[in-house]
């Protein structure tokens, strides 16, 4: 009779799992060994916003973490379905996820993993590496039909929990998703942390649950590990030029509305605008670099007035496409803090504004900050004015008395409340609570109904400023029959691992007829809203960075705004909002030179908005296919 195999458990071990820095569920796990062979179980379960994700998977590998079989299942209340299956057999794969099955060729250094969760597919990644004498690249499959990915040790960290000592071994991962994920191992090589962006989502986090006091420590370490990744990727552009600068020969369009000036010459001294006009009624300095940009089009700066810059790559992506000056509409103030800091000291990235986040507490919160209570709520904005934001970003749990403390205090304080309308309220009694901006588009039916004309008349009352995030709704919300290449010619440029999630997104079960009425019926809300005088200004949310500035404004204009005022948008009409109109969004003398070199002109044709070639941030010309290259975009 054949003797039972034996299974020696190596490790049994719970983490934590964070969500925008807020504890949200967990993943168990255990691996053991059985008969020379490795056996990886894993159960992630967690509720984000009330939407739960539960997972459960299974990895057969080999002694060294050579991958035989991975199996990930999506368990809900009363479905199991098979999430991800791998079967590898020598150098063949049979791959089954998003319920398409492929037979993939692969390489002689291999191994599997399917995106962020569970997140313990990235212990038996690692792992593999190691064992395989870390190797400066192995591909991974799902992917395309293969991913590369990059691993590096990056050091050693040692911490103090309890008067213990902890040596962790930090690890840098790029590649699984878009961005640098970072790991560490203790001693015994069990998964001690865990941080990724999500490949251009929000962050998501895990912690074993016996270090989580240490959990803003770890966080701030891949925060520092981060900035120099960025502070490296800076050094590798060289600028245009810097100092005194004559831009001249383009038309000009300087953003306050005026029509554009054709031969215009702009001058540039230390970072301000000193002259601009007419060629022939502006002198170039004596010893200035002379940038002859005839046939060209220069413009003020884009703004992204709804983003969250979970990465660091967001930062060269936004200036190679332009975009000067960025609204982060709720972070992890570990990473966003030294990342607005780096950025004022010269790193790569646009002017980095701050909204706090703050949610209602309880087991459906969102994000790190919570408040039940006037005084908590008050207490809140104290504490992100203290770290230098700009706004307040409501969310939806927070209850009308907790508002209203909110955006007095928020005001008192020289601060505006922007964000979502709290469920507990609605779009009118968040106006009259204070509210100042509001993400997204709350606004519901067809334009020029009663309820809307109503609506659209109190916010233009109030001097509401509108976020529609018109490009994210369209790209969550298109039809699959519909390419995302279609209307988002960008995605040919982005790097695979970013274009395999970006093409993957949209609404199953869903027509493209309907898809279209219903993106045509907001266009119309937002047309409405601009005949009205009501702000709009132009975000995106966690779209494709920097084309989805692009297509936001293209978007506006399909809704009926003259190219020229899509343009504000995304300029002029945001620095308002910000109240920074002062210094910036538009080029005028003594205003800062954030300015962008196009290479046909947008009022002739709203898509050449996408015709980049030159940014100027803060005075610092660049040319844009260096930064592009920087951010790994092709």
């Amino acid at each position: 009779m054949p003797s039972t195999p034996r299974a020696t458990i190596d490790i049994i071990d719970t983490l934590r799992i964070h969500y925008l820095g807020y504890a949200v569920g967990t993943e168990r796990y255990t691996l053991a060994g059985t008969d020379g062979d490795l056996l990886l179980t894993a159960d992630l379960n967690y509720s984000d916003r009330g939407r739960r994700t539960h997972l459960v998977s299974t990895a057969h590998m080999r002694a060294d973490f050579t991958p035989k079989r991975l199996e990930i299942m999506r368990l809900t209340d009363s479905t199991t379905r098979v999430e991800t299956r791998i079967t590898v057999q020598g150098t063949r794969a049979e791959v089954i996820a998003r319920g398409e099955t492929t037979t993939v060729t692969l390489p002689r250094v291999a191994t599997v993993i399917s995106g962020t969760a569970p997140v313990t597919q990235h212990l038996a990644l690692v792992r593999y590496w190691l064992a395989h004498g870390r190797p400066k690249s192995l591909a991974v499959v799902p992917g395309g039909p293969t991913n590369q990915i990059h691993i590096e040790q990056r050091g050693r960290d040692t911490l103090l929990l309890n008067d213990r000592r902890i040596v962790l071994d930090r690890f840098m991962v790029e590649g699984v998703v878009w961005g640098r994920e970072a790991l560490w191992l203790d001693s015994a090589q069990r998964l001690a942390a865990f941080s990724t962006a999500g490949g251009g989502g929000l962050t998501f986090e895990a912690v074993r649950q016996e270090l989580l006091p240490l959990f803003a420590q770890i966080q701030a370490l891949a925060a520092r590990d981060r900035m120099a990744d960025l502070a490296r990727m800076s050094r590798s552009v060289t600028p245009l030029a810097r100092g005194t600068i004559a831009l001249v020969g383009a038309t000009l369009i300087d953003g306050t509305g005026r029509d554009a000036l054709a031969d215009a010459t702009v001058i540039v001294v230390n970072g301000r605008i000193t002259a601009v006009g007419a060629r022939a009624a502006v002198t170039v300095p004596t010893g200035a670099r002379v940038m002859n940009l005839q046939g060209k089009t220069i413009m003020p700066g884009l703004w992204d007035m709804h983003g969250h810059l979970m990465q660091i790559e967001w930062g060269p992506v936004y200036v190679a496409s332009g975009v000067t000056t960025a609204r982060d509409m709720g972070n992890v103030l570990p990473f966003v803090i030294p990342f607005r800091d780096a950025i004022r000291n010269g790193a790569l990235g646009p002017r980095l504004l701050l909204a706090g986040l703050i949610d209602g507490g309880g087991p459906n919160a969102f994000g790190a900050i919570n408040a039940e209570t006037p005084d908590e709520g008050r207490a809140a904005v104290r504490r992100y004015h203290d770290l230098g934001f700009e706004q307040m970003k409501l969310y939806s749990l927070l209850q009308p008395a907790v508002v209203g403390a909110i955006t007095d205090e928020a005001h008192r304080r020289g601060m505006t409340v922007t964000g979502h309308v709290p469920t507990a309220l609605t779009l009118l009694a968040a106006l009259d609570s204070g509210m100042d901006q509001i993400a997204h588009l709350p606004v519901r039916g067809d334009a020029g109904s009663d309820s809307v004309t109503r609506i659209i008349a109190a916010l233009k009352a109030h001097g509401t400023v509108i976020d529609p995030t018109a490009s994210w709704g369209e790209l969550l919300g298109h039809s699959l029959t519909d390419s995302v290449s279609g209307f988002q010619p960008g995605v040919s440029h982005l790097p695979p691992v970013l274009a395999q999630r970006i093409t993957r997104m949209g609404t199953a079960g869903i027509d493209a007829h309907t898809a279209h009425t219903r993106l045509a019926r907001t266009l119309g809300i937002l047309k409405a809203l601009h005949d009205a005088g009501v702000p709009v200004v132009a975000g995106t949310d966690e779209g494709v960075p920097g084309f989805s500035v692009y297509r936001e404004i293209e978007l506006y204009v399909q809704a009926g705004f003259s190219p020229m005022d899509a343009i504000r948008a995304a300029t002029s009409v945001s620095a308002r909002a910000m109240n920074l109109d002062g210094d910036v969004g538009t080029l005028e003398v003594g205003k800062r030179a954030d300015i962008v070199v196009l290479g046909a002109n947008p009022l002739e044709r709203i898509a050449n908005i996408r015709s980049v070639q030159m940014v100027m941030t803060n005075g610092t010309l660049y040319r844009s296919a260096d930064v592009w290259r920087a951010a790994d975009f092709r």
